[in-house]
């Protein structure tokens, strides 16, 4: 189990800036990194952090108040009242989107509002997604707005919102996979076809115009090198090749079934 802990998923890690040519090398170098220190630990079996492995929580996680979301099968953990309330939203908006395009949403959902992600995640982090755990993770909103921009505009809390959705679309589809193994561009193009799908329109424009990226033209272009050294453009060019017509709510069943985006 602590073996599993420590091989958390980079793919569910949302960047908060877009990467500058010498932040995209830096990521892929620390990528490359992790991914050898994990698979050390894996083949010595090294039990790190067997009851715990990210630190404690800070004193504001410590007031934490769960709120279960009206009508949804949705549970917030947030210091914030009025926070926990948005993440119901981005929540509800996922959810909605993925049981629209056929997948299994009966599922309880546990959203974690904290001040700080684990020690793990990276510092550009706005949430993640542990697998091993199906736990979501988001920063308080507060926090959130110290990033400034993200997407390349002014957070508000339509962003904010849409992170969340991000996140749980990452819940969801896990627990719809089909197969053991799925890809890591296989779940971020599912979550952030979820997030843009998602969005309102005016935000939506607002992101891709800052994005002016063509729609992937194939699988051959969805590497795992391309989401590391940009993921924001993988999700702007990801939304693009969903919405045409060709591809879309079968292309999606697609990748649960293990029949495309796979290795």
């Amino acid at each position: 189990m602590a073996q599993e802990k420590f091989k958390f998923r980079l793919a569910t890690i949302l960047s908060a800036e877009k990467k500058t040519p010498e932040s995209k090398s830096l990521s892929l170098k620390r990528f490359i990194l992790l991914g050898a220190a994990a698979g050390l630990i894996v083949s010595v079996g090294v039990p790190i952090g067997q009851q715990n492995l990210y630190d404690k929580p800070a004193k504001a996680e410590m007031s934490t108040k769960e709120i279960r979301c009206n009508g949804q099968n949705v549970v917030v953990r947030s210091p914030d009242h009025a926070e926990a309330l948005i993440a119901c939203e981005g929540a509800r908006d996922a959810i909605g989107f993925l049981a629209s395009q056929g997948l299994d949403v009966t599922g309880d959902i546990t959203i974690e509002l904290l001040t700080r992600l684990p020690a793990f995640v990276s510092s550009s982090a706005a949430g993640c997604y542990l697998e091993s755990e199906q736990r979501v993770l988001i920063l308080v909103y507060s926090k959130f707005r110290e990033f400034e921009t993200w997407f390349g505009i002014p957070i508000d809390r339509s962003l904010y919102r849409s992170l969340v959705s991000h996140e749980v679309a990452h819940l969801v589809a896990h627990c719809n996979f089909k197969i053991p193994k799925p890809t890591i561009q296989a779940k971020e193009y599912i979550a952030y076809v979820t997030q843009f799908s998602t969005m309102e329109p005016v935000l939506r424009e607002r992101v891709l115009l800052h994005f002016p990226c063509a729609a992937f033209e194939g699988e051959w272009q969805m590497s795992t090198t391309i989401y590391m050294f940009d993921c924001m453009s993988f999700g702007a060019r990801a939304y693009r090749h969903f919405v045409k017509m060709e591809n879309g709510r079968d292309y999606l069943h697609a990748i649960i079934d293990g029949k495309a985006l796979v290795d």
